[in-house]
Order: structure tokens, then sequence, then C-alpha cells
């Protein structure tokens, strides 16, 4: 018998490293970022910035939008409130979260991320020495200090806040094309939904996908429907070529073994 889950929680975005820098800050601008500086605030809302605790637990992941919202993820439940910058430090309202059970190590991390950034008045400083992934130190009012490492955000990457668009994924993976046969990529059909929710179009056949999902691991024994971001790469040529983002998976069936 088939299962369908839907999966309601969303998960941050995963990018890769190799990025380039986003225009307010070039390469020979590498160096501390004091809180004083113009460029801390778009700085941060740049980046999603993650902290890895222990090799066994997910990493703590933080997002400060330039809307002064923030989320943050540690493997369990999202935490998410607004945040402000006085000048001085950043300041954050009470947070609220999904109220999901976890196992217990998930739970006692996501503690003390609540703990840490609840309410919270932090000093902050960015060491930009190494751009691609830069550090931010935060710092609360008793002394603790925590370094998050930055990954560029595809928003800040291709100056747009890109395309929503759902995506079928085939189990079965097909080859890229006929003269690279042995690269094997995505099968997907673009579904459209209308404003409340209901499935309005299909595509009627599967489209190989040329370039990867970021942050997409696929299951050959699962039918996925997942929500992406869609990049145009060149938007000024006649030809758009598109980066996707895995943003959550929306559905999933699982394929009776044959």
């Amino acid at each position: 018998m088939n299962k369908k889950h839907l999966l309601l929680i969303s998960v941050p975005f995963i990018f890769s490293a190799c990025q380039s820098l986003p225009t307010h800050l070039k390469d020979n601008e590498a160096m501390m970022i004091e809180a004083k500086s113009p460029n801390l605030l778009q700085t941060l809302a740049d980046y999603t910035w993650s902290k890895q605790t222990h090799e066994n637990l997910p990493p703590i992941t933080l997002n400060l939008d330039a809307e002064k919202k923030l989320s943050i993820s540690s493997g369990c439940n999202h935490l998410m409130g607004v945040w402000q910058f006085d000048g001085k430090q950043i300041n954050t309202s009470p947070l609220a979260s999904t109220l999901m059970m976890c196992p217990p190590h998930l739970m006692a991390q996501e503690q003390s991320a609540r703990q840490f950034f609840n309410q919270a008045h932090l000093n902050v400083s960015i060491d930009m020495r190494h751009p691609a992934q830069p550090t931010l130190i935060l710092e609360n009012m008793t002394g603790q200090k925590i370094k998050f490492q930055g990954t560029l955000k595809p928003e800040a990457q291709y100056k747009s806040t890109g395309e929503v668009i759902f995506l079928e994924i085939s189990p079965t993976k097909k080859a890229c094309s006929t003269s690279n046969g042995s690269k094997q990529c995505l099968q997907v059909k673009q579904i459209q939904y209308n404003d409340q929710g209901v499935q309005t179009r299909i595509d009627e056949s599967w489209q190989v996908l040329p370039v990867e999902i970021q942050g997409y691991k696929h299951d050959s024994g699962l039918r996925q429907v997942i929500r992406v971001k869609r990049f145009n790469t060149k938007p000024q040529t006649a030809t758009p070529e598109y980066a996707y983002i895995y943003d959550m998976t929306v559905e999933q069936e699982v394929i009776p073994k044959k």
C-alpha cells in the first residue's frame, strides 16, 4: 500500500560555500566589521549563519532577514521572532516556536539556542577575512560568545528574490543528454497551485532537469513534490539559465518495491 506524508515544517535553504561576495563587500574590504560599520546590517541579512556544536548534531542555523524577521533552526522546532539593531547591539523579541517533540539531545540544543536568543541584547562583529565563509561573533550580556559561519544566500548572489515553484520528482533518474549518457539527472514535472492551495496544472510529461537542485537529496524509493526557488543566473541573456534551491518537501509517496 502506498503511503503519503504531507510535510509542513519548512527547512532552511542550504547553499554551497563557493559564492561571490555581495557588491557592498569587495575583496580588498575583507576585514573585521564592527557594529558601527554601515555594512553590518546588509551583511547580516545577506548570509545564513550556522554553528556546528557537535559532530552528531545538526547545526544551529540563524537567519536575520532584511525585514527584521529572525528564525532559528536547531534540529527540532523552529524558533521565530523579530530583531532590531540600535547601533551597538542586536536586540531580539520573545521567541515563538513550533511544538514538536524530539529526542532529548535535540531538545537540549534547542533550549540552549532559545536561552541565548530569547529577548537578547547581543554585541556583534563579523570577521570577513575569509569572505566566502565569514564568521559572525555574538556576545550576550553575561559574556558568552558564539561564533557562526556564514553562507551567502542565493538572493544576495543573484540579486533577486527568485521564483517559487513546485516540482514533482520522479523516483528514477534519466541520462542528462545523449552526448553524456553516463551522467544521470532528475526527471521533474512542474505543478501549479492557486491561492487556496488547490492544484490547477501539472506538466503532462517528465522533463530532464539538466542542473542539480541545491540542498535536495534524491531518494529512489519516494515520489516527492518539493518547493524550490528558481533564480535566473543570466538575466541579461535571451536564453536564461537557472539555479534551483531546495526549500521544503510538501508531499511524498513511498513507492512499493517490485
